[in-house]
């Protein structure tokens, strides 16, 4: 309380004596005169020294919070001791707060599989979450953090961020060895410390895509199948009603009308027989597809098919190169992945009939970025551009006794176990059908 108190009464003790001295002084030089004037110097002084000692303690207190220092006491001044004290707790208070929240962020975009980038004004890469990691190739992480770009991917999406000085969604198409997606791209700018960042989050949408393609051939389907059957069926039960109450030949009809008659009822029979039985085959493509996923192994899976196969294979002369790990292991439906697999090795079978020099490759790898990758592939003619976009189009067939709904139900079946089936164009001549299973 004392030492609160020093300041204001050296300032009141300092105005007292240098109005007296200057009273005196006017009277004329004496020694009273001096003697009260060296007394307002010295507690100008005093003041002097005061005001040193209180810009020493505010230095050390403003060091102190910089330092996070708990250990400084000032002699003489306990509320500005405790004032500290309180400031202390209030920072670190604050910046624990902010710690657990950086953290917390952190880990949040670690854990996201979404990727989420952020980018200088300059354009070039300063840091990313594991999902970019996993996008981009380690060359590509590399160019984007020194800012220069050879790939055609990264180009088109600097150019975006180039052009974007606000906000920007889209599609991106991305190209990878041997891996098409296609992504959504949201690209926000904003300032972080006065600085201009460009936050980027990539996700693929090609999954979500393919499935709602899925989806609408499934309902295509219901209606169509509900239709024609609703159609067909009347149909074919009035030839059957017509046959059996058509009089005999020479009563009303002459035996040769009769049997044009009944020849006509008969193919109309027939033929609604041979629809509804087209229309039944059909219905299970237009089901959802439910799958019961255990983890399992891939390679004994193909294996399996391999080894029902394996009698055909020998029939037809084709030699088969295998390219398999040791397991892969995976949340699969055994059934539904067995399926696909002998539609896909008996349509490269089917591939190969016109071919003297047959050969079948199946190769299994694991990408870093796109999970684990089985590719069947055969050295037939090959698929043309314009029939690769229509393969996967249920009803369409390029064979003469083809239902047209194999590389459909296969991809809906992968669908449901979120895989995906698609035909990669590689070397002429042949064709190759690669699915990507997520880990």
């Amino acid at each position: 309380m004392v030492s609160n108190l020093r300041l204001p009464l050296l300032l009141l003790s300092f105005t007292v004596l240098l109005v007296l001295a200057c009273l005196q002084w006017q009277q004329g030089p004496s020694a009273l005169a001096v003697t009260i004037t060296l007394a307002a110097s010295l507690a100008a002084v005093m003041i002097w020294q005061l005001g040193r000692v209180q810009q020493r303690h505010a230095a050390l207190v403003l060091k102190a919070l910089i330092n996070q220092d708990t250990s400084l006491t000032l002699v003489g001044q306990p509320q500005l001791s405790a004032l500290l004290a309180d400031a202390q707790q209030q920072l670190s208070r604050s910046r624990q707060q902010a710690e657990a929240r950086a953290q917390y962020l952190q880990t949040l975009l670690s854990q996201l599989d979404v990727a989420v980038l952020e980018f200088s004004s300059d354009n070039c890469l300063l840091q990313a979450n594991p999902a970019a990691a996993r996008l981009l190739s380690g060359q590509q992480y590399t160019e984007l953090q020194q800012g220069r770009v050879n790939s055609t991917d990264l180009q088109a999406l600097i150019s975006r961020l180039q052009a974007t000085t606000g906000h920007y969604q889209g599609q991106l198409k991305w190209t990878q060895p041997g891996y098409t997606d296609r992504l959504a791209v949201s690209i926000v700018c904003t300032r972080l410390q006065g600085q201009v960042r460009k936050l980027v989050t990539l996700q693929s949408i090609n999954q979500a895509l393919l499935q709602q393609e899925v989806q609408s051939y499934q309902q295509m389907t219901r209606v169509l199948t509900h239709e024609i059957a609703n159609s067909v069926t009347p149909m074919a039960s009035l030839a059957q009603s017509c046959l059996h109450i058509l009089p005999q030949a020479g009563h009303v009809l002459s035996t040769d009308e009769h049997a044009d008659l009944a020849e006509a009822m008969a193919t109309i029979d027939r033929r609604g027989q041979h629809l509804s039985t087209f229309i039944l085959s059909f219905k299970q493509l237009s089901q959802p597809v439910k799958a019961s996923l255990e983890l399992t192994d891939l390679v004994t899976i193909i294996n399996n098919c391999l080894v029902l196969q394996r009698s055909a294979l020998a029939q037809h002369n084709i030699q088969l190169k295998l390219a398999l790990p040791d397991q892969a292991k995976l949340w699969l439906d055994e059934a539904l992945t067995e399926q696909v697999l002998i539609n896909l090795l008996q349509n490269a079978m089917d591939a190969l009939q016109q071919t003297t020099d047959r050969q079948l490759d199946i190769s299994l790898r694991q990408h870093r970025q796109h999970g684990w990758q089985l590719d069947i592939c055969d050295n037939g003619p090959g698929i043309s551009e314009q029939v690769a976009k229509q393969i996967f189009i249920p009803f369409f067939t390029t064979k003469t006794q083809g239902s047209g709904i194999g590389l459909s139900l296969s991809r809906a079946l992968l669908q449901a176990q979120d895989a995906q089936l698609q035909y990669v164009p590689g070397p002429a001549p042949g064709s190759c059908f690669r699915i990507t299973f997520k880990t």
